[in-house]
């Protein structure tokens, strides 16, 4: 071991977790991108007004993945920005899930829980030193 690998700050190594919900971010926006060229291809079969339509709708989901590898990015590579749009997105996220979960929905109960723990795991004082760090490199 090296006196510049020892001298290495706790706040500096990935947390595991961060690792998980990067992996998780990915996993989204691949299938957001999938969803909105499989929505123009099969839309576009009902004639011009689904094409136009399925062109709508695979716009935006391929919007919505590529903002979500951006956050992936972010959130692998340490930045406070991307942990602020995660926090939001989740918050977001969690509006159906609530409203979901009132009329006893199974999977809004799960969507409910997860968000939930995605937040607890967010504000984490760990998770948050390795956000709020300076630009030291990230291991």
């Amino acid at each position: 071991m090296t006196a510049g690998s020892a001298a290495m700050r706790k706040e500096d190594v990935r947390p595991r977790g961060v690792s998980i919900l990067t992996a998780l971010y990915v996993l989204q926006a691949l299938l957001s991108i999938l969803s909105g060229v499989l929505a123009f291809s099969l839309l576009s079969l009902l004639g011009s007004l689904g094409a136009a339509i399925g062109a709508a709708v695979g716009v935006v989901l391929v919007a919505t993945g590529a903002v979500h590898l951006i956050i992936a990015w972010g959130l692998w590579a340490g930045r406070r920005w991307a942990r602020s749009l995660a926090i939001i997105l989740t918050i977001l996220g969690l509006v159906p899930d609530v409203i979901g979960s009132l009329t006893l929905n199974p999977l809004s109960l799960v969507g409910l829980l997860i968000g939930i723990l995605i937040l607890w795991y967010l504000y984490q004082p760990q998770v948050r030193a390795f956000y709020a760090r300076t630009r030291a490199s990230v291991r």
